[in-house]
C-alpha cells in the first residue's frame, strides 16, 4: 500500500466497522477522511440478515452516511447471481432472513415458502435465526427435485457487543449440505464474485484497491485471491499471532490495531 494512492477501500462490516450496534473506535472518522481524500469507500459484508438499504440506514444512524449503492452484502451478490442464471426469471426457496427475500425480490425472483408438490429453481441459504428441521426438510427436498443450491456464505460465527461470538450462516449451510449431500456455490467472501462486482461498478482494477477486515479466511483470503491489497484490522475474530501466522493465502498486508491507521 505504501507509494501509491489508492482509489477503492472495501471494508467489512461486522467486527470492522462495528460490533451489534457498537460503532468501532476510529470507523467514523476514518471513512470521512478518505471520502474526503476523495477516496472511493464501499462496504461488503457476508451477513445476509439486512438488505443493502438496511445496512445504509445503520451505518448512518452509526455517523457514517452512508447510501445503499455504497453496500454490497452476500444477500444482493446472490441476488444478482440468480438473475444472471435466469434473466427471465425464476423460483426459490429461501433459508435466510429479510435480507435475502428483500433483495431477491428486488430483481424479480419469486420466493417460494412452502415446497409441496412444487420445484423451485435455486435454494438460497444465509443466516436464519429461526432455522427449524422444517427448512431443514424443504431446502433438502428441494436440492433433490433438482434445485441449485446457493449460499450466501459459509462464515460458521459472526461477532455482537462486548466480545459475544454467535453461529452464523455457514452453520445452516452446514446442516442442508449434510442433509442433502451436495455442495453449494457459495457466493460470499471469500469467493471473488462479490468483490468483482464492486471493483466493476467502481471501475477499478485490484491493484487500486484495498480490503479491510478482521477474518483471515474470509476478507484477507478475499483479496488475496482478487490481487488487491489487504489490510486486517485487530477489532474483530482474529489476533495478531494468528495473522503472522497465517499462511501466504490469508496473511495480510498490513495489520492494524484501529481503522484509524489507514489514514494516520
Amino acid at each position: 500500500m505504501v507509494g501509491k494512492a489508492l482509489r477503492t477501500y472495501i471494508f467489512d462490516l461486522d467486527g470492522v466497522i462495528y460490533r451489534g450496534d457498537e460503532i468501532q473506535p476510529g470507523a467514523a472518522e476514518t471513512i470521512q477522511t478518505l471520502r474526503l481524500r476523495s477516496e472511493k469507500v464501499y462496504f461488503l459484508t457476508n451477513n445476509s440478515t439486512l438488505s443493502r438499504r438496511d445496512y445504509a440506514h445503520k451505518l448512518t444512524r452509526l455517523g457514517i452516511p452512508t447510501q445503499p449503492a455504497d453496500v454490497m452484502t452476500s444477500a444482493y451478490a446472490a441476488a444478482i447471481y440468480l438473475k444472471e442464471q435466469k434473466p427471465q426469471g425464476c423460483a426459490a426457496y429461501v433459508v435466510g432472513e429479510s435480507g435475502i427475500r428483500d433483495e431477491l425480490r428486488a430483481v424479480g425472483v419469486r420466493i417460494v415458502n412452502r415446497l409441496d408438490n412444487r420445484t423451485v429453481d435455486f435454494v438460497v441459504v444465509g443466516l436464519d435465526r429461526r432455522f427449524n428441521y422444517r427448512k431443514l426438510l424443504e431446502a433438502q427436498q428441494a436440492i433433490f427435485r433438482g434445485a441449485e443450491f446457493v449460499a450466501t456464505n459459509r462464515d460458521p460465527t459472526f461477532p455482537l457487543e462486548k466480545g459475544l461470538m454467535t453461529p452464523g450462516g455457514g452453520s445452516m449451510v452446514s446442516a442442508i449440505q449434510t442433509a442433502a449431500g451436495v455442495e453449494p456455490r457459495v457466493i460470499g467472501k471469500p469467493q471473488t464474485y462479490s468483490l468483482e462486482k464492486i471493483m466493476a461498478m467502481a471501475g477499478t482494477q485490484p491493484d487500486e484497491t484495498v480490503v479491510i477486515g478482521d477474518r483471515l479466511d474470509t476478507d484477507i483470503r478475499l483479496g488475496k485471491k482478487a490481487g488487491a491489497h489487504t489490510a486486517l484490522v485487530l477489532t474483530g475474530v482474529t489476533t495478531e499471532q494468528d495473522a503472522r501466522n497465517a499462511p501466504p493465502e490469508m496473511k495480510p498486508d498490513r495489520i492494524i490495531r484501529s481503522l484509524l491507521e489507514l489514514v494516520q
